[in-house]
């Protein structure tokens, strides 16, 4: 199995339907599965612990890792790609405030999350497309995932 690198591209991103719309969600539920996906860092001889510092996206033990931290290295116009089967697991922080973190397109959130403590999505990119991972408390897009 081919070795997969996940690069963090920063361009213009063309904003998907927002939250609000007429209260019927009318989007297809994604279809969670599992998927190991190899770990890049282990098999070109890295330390694990080194990529994870260095990056805020990593591969590491089958799935792909996206860090954010609300007000750090959050931004609209943050792209991660993923390919199509990829196991995900991202996890978002916001050190100021309560929040309530929402991946779109594979409808997951909704909790609030206490400040500075970390809500993690796990999921597999089932569906290609552009994905907003927005603030509810703010409605600001904090990350787009960008699937392919």
């Amino acid at each position: 199995m081919k070795s997969r690198s996940v690069a963090c591209v920063v361009g213009l991103v063309v904003a998907l339907a927002g939250c609000g719309d007429n209260g019927a969600d009318s989007s297809p539920e994604a279809v969670v599965s599992v998927e190991t996906v190899p770990d890049t860092a282990a098999s070109a001889g890295e330390s694990t612990a080194s990529t994870l510092a260095a990056s805020t996206t990593s591969i590491d033990d089958g799935i792909t890792r996206i860090n954010v931290t609300v007000g750090v290295d959050s931004a609209p116009d943050r792209v991660e790609e993923l390919t199509i089967g990829e196991s995900v697991e991202l996890t978002i922080v916001n050190p100021d405030a309560d929040d309530e973190f929402h991946v779109h397109g594979f409808d997951l959130g909704g909790d609030e999350t206490p400040a500075g403590e970390e809500k993690v999505f796990a999921f597999t990119a089932t569906e290609a497309g552009d994905f907003e991972v927005e603030s509810h408390v703010t409605g600001e897009v904090l990350v787009v995932i960008r699937v392919s």
